[in-house]
């Protein structure tokens, strides 16, 4: 009960980003990016090394300023061109990637250190409560350098969370840990983050992780918002080919739309706005490419629909759970990678059909973000 109480915040707090923008001498960091979080989301802001997502998590806790733009917590102001609140004055929590513990303060004392505003019964009281929250109250004794990773991480996500930040803010939390316990001990922290109600930005550069975690993705490229959307919005309906790439392989076929049938080397596909195609707005015949995932491929020795296509196995590997095999369409010099459970054989130079159900498929322009 008490743990409970301590972690009540008033419903449906929002923060909204308007037109943020920063530049580094020549260089957009970030570039007119607008979003907003509700109360107790989990967003994760995704995209490559340099994409702006620290950048951005660092204009959020008002350790750069922004060259324009607005960002606004509830009814406050945060920053704009006409006004600003200090840091220390915003209410956001902060968990670096290395943690930042202090190395000469235990468990208990690392937790305490930001509740000096409170006189000593309730920093004990209220330190205690938080220990309990992250299953740490068997080490608080201990030092930094006697826990494993995973206990680290949660001390710091504990003295993140005992100030009752409006937002919490984590710059890659689980990079330093090796992939087991990273699973492991992301899981913990999404149970932790979901109890405690708090709305939290977590940068990563990770798809599987933000796919995992996250309520919405905010995938980000060269300081632009490229989408946003939920995990299965942006896995099974990206926007441009850069974010299906993203979040795994890409078969990228040249193809051309004419009297809305798609033409290309895997067969015709008739383009309507009932199936899931993705296709940009451009005119008829222009060149596009059809896109399809490794795991939408399905192969066999024997036709098994009008539209299978004959492939020649190139590679095949064994990937323990799955296979991962490359062919080549016949009578043609394009490619298809297929990765997935074969009841076929894959050895090189065997001849299959490949199969590929079209609403599953991508269609994007020439020009479309790669």
């Amino acid at each position: 009960m008490i743990i409970t109480s301590y972690y009540v915040i008033s419903a449906m707090s929002s923060l909204r980003i308007e037109n943020l923008s920063k530049t580094f001498g020549q260089h957009n960091a970030i570039l007119n990016a607008s979003w907003e979080a509700e109360h107790g989301e989990i967003i994760c802001l995704l995209g490559h090394s340099g994409c702006g997502k620290t950048t951005m998590l660092r204009l959020l806790a008002g350790l750069e300023t922004p060259n324009h733009g607005c960002i606004r917590f509830e009814n406050r102001i945060l920053w704009s061109s006409q006004h600003n609140i200090a840091t220390e004055a915003r209410n956001i929590g902060l968990v670096f990637q290395d943690y930042a513990l202090f190395p000469h303060l235990n468990v208990f004392d690392n937790v305490k250190f930001g509740l000096t505003h409170l006189n000593k019964s309730e920093q004990q009281h209220t330190t205690k409560t938080v220990l309990q929250h992250v299953a740490l109250s068997q080490h608080a004794e201990k030092y930094p350098h006697t826990l494993s990773g995973g206990e680290q991480q949660r001390v710091a996500l504990a003295r993140a969370l005992v100030t009752k930040p409006d937002i919490l803010l984590m710059d890659e939390p689980f990079s330093n840990l090796d992939r087991q316990l990273r699973d492991r001990i992301r899981q913990d922290t999404v149970n932790i983050l979901r109890k405690s109600g708090t709305t939290t930005i977590i940068v990563t550069h990770d798809p599987e992780e933000a796919l995992q975690i996250s309520d919405r993705i905010i995938l980000m490229h060269e300081g632009k918002i490229i989408q946003i959307g939920t995990p299965k919005q942006l896995y099974d309906t990206p926007n441009c080919l850069f974010a299906a790439e993203y979040f795994s392989t890409i078969n990228k076929i040249p193809c051309t739309l004419k009297n809305n049938t798609l033409h290309s080397t895997c067969g015709q596909f008739e383009f309507n706005h009932q199936n899931k195609l993705s296709l940009t707005e451009k005119a008829p015949q222009e060149e596009y490419r059809y896109c399809f995932r490794p795991y939408h491929v399905a192969l066999s020795e024997t036709p098994q629909h009008i539209q299978s296509i004959a492939a020649t196995v190139i590679s095949s590997h064994y990937l323990g759970h799955q296979q991962s095999v490359h062919l080549q369409i016949n009578n043609s010099t394009h490619n298809i990678h297929a990765q997935g459970i074969f009841h076929c054989p894959t050895h090189e130079g065997q001849q299959l059909f490949i199969h590929i159900q079209p609403q599953q498929g991508f269609v994007f322009s020439e020009d479309s973000i790669h």
